[in-house]
């Protein structure tokens, strides 16, 4: 359904289309973070951005830290203060790179492959409560359709940060 406005800037084209679904995926990213995990699970302790930390180590294995800033999109900084704490916490263990011993692996530790799981089931639950009403089709497919969207804005993204690099 593409709706009838005035360009945000007069004289440039609005494209409907992109700007729903840009409004689409930000109406749902505020809802799906209204399911605060603060709440879900007191005294689990785990912040969203060590959950996604802990979550690119749960999918990809052990890394560097800066690899897990690349994927978070994210400066490196940032990522090494929370290694930091989530190691004193016992989440997640380093070791020093066979390859390069300047630099550490980190990988998940048990505590927080726990922590993490916990947390998604918890998560999990709620949404799957606040959608009762959709099947496990329709289910699947939107989340066919939001993962292609991922990927390619994500692909997109890449491309201009590897032209701005180069300075193609």
């Amino acid at each position: 359904m593409q709706l009838a406005q005035e360009p945000l800037v007069p004289g440039v084209e609005r494209d409907s289309s992109a700007q729903e679904l840009l409004e689409g995926v930000s109406s749902l990213i505020r809802a799906v973070r209204c399911i605060d995990h603060k709440h879900l699970m007191p005294g689990n302790g785990l912040r969203r951005s060590d959950a996604s930390v802990l979550k690119v180590l749960m999918r990809d294995g052990e890394q560097r830290g800066g690899e897990i800033a690349a994927k978070l999109g994210v400066d490196a900084s940032v990522v090494s203060r929370q290694l930091t704490a989530l190691e004193a916490d016992g989440l997640v263990s380093r070791r020093p790179d066979p390859a390069d011993a300047r630099v550490g692996l980190v990988r998940v530790s048990d505590a927080g492959r726990v922590r993490l799981q916990d947390l998604y089931a918890a998560y999990t639950k709620q949404l799957r409560a606040a959608l009762a009403d959709f099947d496990d089709d329709a289910l699947g497919e939107a989340a066919q359709v939001l993962q292609r969207l991922a990927r390619a804005v994500t692909e997109a993204a890449d491309s201009v940060r590897r032209s701005n690099s180069t300075g193609d």
